[in-house]
């Protein structure tokens, strides 16, 4: 399934037009109708992050169709410590990629963004490190922008990972 008809999908379900759906991220009917026709295949990370957030899905699963449709996943029956270091993690990547794009630093604090961001860092290892942050930032912005990673192809992220 494409981002266009994950997009489509949602839209449907929520009866919502392509008018209402572009008024969500500030966009045009026609540019959702893109979209979701399949001629642009790499929508604005921005517009998907809004998306993300308003239908309560995960942007990871948006953007690539990858990993669980909802954006909390399943609950586990019993309180589990968040992996700190992950996190600490997940905020240097995040605010990297902030100062890389020139984005917002207030979004750092923004859910979909961090757990786009914890999602590499967990998949790629928890520690970042000078050597390996621009190469997790490029994963970052592609993750966000919606495009697909080329397994193996990010330099010293595989010894991070343990692999």
């Amino acid at each position: 399934m494409s981002i266009g008809a994950r997009l489509e999908e949602l839209r449907k379900t929520a009866q919502l037009t392509q008018q209402q759906m572009a008024d969500i991220v500030g966009t045009s009917k026609q540019y959702v109708g893109r979209l979701e026709k399949g001629l642009n295949q790499t929508p604005n990370g921005v517009f998907l992050t809004e998306w993300a957030r308003y239908f309560g899905v995960s942007a990871r699963w948006l953007s690539s169709g990858d990993g669980p449709r909802n954006a909390t996943g399943a609950t586990p029956s019993q309180p589990e410590r968040p992996d700190f270091s992950k996190l600490a993690a997940s905020v240097l990547l995040l605010r990297h990629y902030l100062d890389f794009t020139g984005d917002p630093p207030e979004w750092i604090s923004d859910e979909v963004l961090l757990e786009t961001a914890f999602e590499v860092v967990e998949e790629f290892g928890a520690e970042v490190r000078q050597d390996n942050v621009f190469d997790l930032t490029k994963v970052l912005a592609k993750r966000i922008r919606g495009a697909q990673d080329a397994e193996g192809q990010i330099r010293g992220t595989r010894a991070a990972a343990g692999g």
